[in-house]
């Protein structure tokens, strides 16, 4: 039994440590792995082992060497050593085995501090699935007292990505050993992040639906890395998942098979599996019964061809599984692992209807089949497929919304749920090619705890003619700032807001021409203004925009900087509400 149990506080004198699920959610604790004895389970992980480089930022190998378990605890040791006639950096990580899907994930770690180079990560990717999302409950880089909460979505088109939905660096605190608890509760309205128990950040990202495996990782090599302070560790305690009921919500990854897009061979549907004959289930556009894709089986000659997906860690009950089809005559079995099966022998309707059958799931692991066998003349698809349980007495269904990658926003943060900025470090970056172009427009409703020289948002390298900012000034004036730091051009509208109220702010650049509304008022235009439209060399931050830190892919590098930008301005203080940036004119 390890010291710290559930709901159990630790006080330190440095901060409360707190380990306890929400309360009053219907939570069940499904999984935990308290690293007892003194080797790894691998019948629920496996050790990561790769060489890990990229853009000059990183140069590290993951090595099972470098995994250890003693006296209940994970260490992933980290060191500068000789292979193969080099040396070289080394560090390592663990995965699971299984995909957890929505949930409350929970983790007690030690990141290795003592020296720049090491980045301590618990978070959630790929799998036994391909790469749908990632979620970072926490990346830290040694040194470095920020914890970056994040999101990345995988999914796009061949010519076209998300961006960084969410990306939160948060000040966080350990106790006096070095031990804190973060953890992340992952539903179909979004992510939330606790650290030590409380609640730091939101990323809203409805119906993310995907089961993705858990690392616990620490790579060595990321920047320039003190080698001196090396061999050391990152150190994990445990590692708890907790599930609840979603009656009425599909908890069936990608069952509208829109993951695909144009991205990804359409004969692999993303989050499923394909037995049989291959190269008959195509993910194909157009006339879907829900969205924009749906799957096609048809071949040339006779085929039996199983889309199939295992769900874990998910609670016992009764499920309803469920689908759109329609054809001309090919068979459809829907099957489970609990023995429940529906064979449909489909008539030449074209008109999409609804089929389904019950299903009950025990040691909260399920796999779902849909079986279709056809000869060369017959075809049949399938869309809209749903795993649930029903909804309770009284409960409505929920409004199922169109998936969308992309809005007409090219970026948008707190649409729901307003952020709020202290005045501390804490800050979020956003990707580069965020109003980027010719036309870009910022809008968003601010409030300012006070009236101050301050910067809410900015995307704005140190030098060239790229870029912009949003200042306020400390007599209630906003400055739009276009170029860099260096070189720029600042359009100054006074009246722009008032301490303590919110205000409305659109900031319009259009080919040369800047325009500043206040709720709605035109303030301020300006025109005559050059501006290199296609430098992407800052990634933007919002709340504290100082030059500290930098982005360099998903590590976050401290650059030594403090105060060069924000020597005379104080880090924002107040809160963010519905902020879109467009790369596009959108007046209000």
């Amino acid at each position: 039994m390890k010291k710290l149990l559930l709901g159990a506080v630790l006080l330190i004198s440095t901060v409360m440590v707190v380990a306890q699920v929400p309360q009053g959610k219907g939570y069940k604790l499904l999984f935990e792995d308290n690293f007892d004895g003194d080797t790894l389970n691998t019948n629920h992980w496996y050790y990561r082992i790769d060489h890990r480089t990229g853009g000059g930022y990183m140069d590290g190998w993951n090595r099972k060497e470098n995994v250890r378990v003693k006296d209940g605890i994970l260490y992933i040791d980290c060191r500068h050593e000789m292979l193969n006639g080099k040396m070289e950096n080394t560090g390592g990580g663990i995965i699971s085995l299984k995909n957890f899907g929505y949930g409350y994930y929970e983790c007690k770690s030690k990141p290795f501090m003592a020296g720049r180079g090491v980045h301590t990560s618990f978070w959630q990717t790929g799998g036994t699935n391909p790469r749908v999302f990632e979620i970072d409950s926490h990346e830290i880089d040694s040194k470095s007292d920020l914890g970056c909460n994040n999101l990345y979505v995988e999914l796009g088109t061949k010519d076209k990505r998300v961006p960084w939905p969410h990306r939160a660096q948060v000040p966080f605190k350990t106790d006096a050993d070095g031990w804190w608890i973060d953890a992340y509760e992952y539903t179909p309205e979004g992510i939330r992040f606790f650290d030590n128990g409380q609640e730091v950040a939101f990323c809203e990202w409805p119906e993310l639906n995907a089961a993705q495996a858990v690392w616990l990782t620490a790579l060595n090599g990321c920047g320039t890395v003190d080698v001196d302070s090396l061999p050391g560790y990152s150190a994990f305690d445990y590692f708890r998942f907790y599930a609840k009921d979603y009656p009425g919500i599909n908890i069936l990854p990608n069952g509208n098979f829109e993951f695909n897009q144009d991205k990804v061979n359409p004969y692999n549907p993303v989050c499923w599996n394909v037995k049989g004959t291959q190269n008959v289930a195509k993910v194909t556009f157009g006339e879907a019964a829900r969205d924009k894709y749906k799957v096609r089986f048809s071949a040339e000659e006779t085929y039996s061809t199983e889309l199939n997906q295992t769900l874990s860690y998910i609670l016992d009950g009764n499920y309803i599984l469920s689908a759109k089809i329609r054809g001309n005559g090919a068979k459809v079995v829907l099957v489970s692992s609990s023995k429940e099966e529906k064979m449909l022998s489909h008539t030449p309707d074209t008109k999409w209807e609804r089929v389904q059958m019950p299903v009950v799931v025990k040691n909260n692991e399920v796999t779902l089949a849909i079986n279709v066998f056809g000869n060369s003349t017959q075809w049949l698809e399938i869309d809209d497929v749903e795993f649930m349980k029903p909804l309770l007495k009284g409960q409505k269904a929920p409004v199922k919304r169109p998936v969308e990658f992309f809005g007409e926003a090219v970026w948008s943060l707190a649409m729901n749920h307003p952020v709020k900025f202290t005045g501390d470090t804490k800050f979020f970056f956003f990707d580069r090619f965020v109003g980027l172009g010719d036309q870009i427009t910022v809008s968003m409703n601010l409030t300012a705890d006070i009236a101050a020289n301050m910067t809410p948002i900015a995307r704005i390298p140190k030098t060239g003619k790229s870029g912009w900012a949003v200042q306020l000034t400390e007599d209630g004036g906003l400055i739009f700032r276009i170029g860099s730091i260096a070189d720029h051009v600042d359009v100054y509208a006074p009246r722009a807001y008032v301490a303590g109220k919110k205000v409305n702010i659109n900031c319009v650049y259009d080919k040369g021409a800047v325009s500043i509304y206040s709720n709605g008022q035109l303030l301020k235009t300006q025109g005559g203004i050059i501006h290199d439209t296609n430098d992407k060399t800052a990634a933007g931050r919002l709340g504290t925009v100082g030059l500290a830190y930098e982005a360099v892919n998903d590590v976050i590098q401290d650059t030594g900087v403090r105060d060069v930008e924000t020597r005379e301005r104080m880090n924002f203080r107040g809160t963010i509400e519905q902020l879109q940036i467009y790369n596009k004119v959108k007046r209000p």
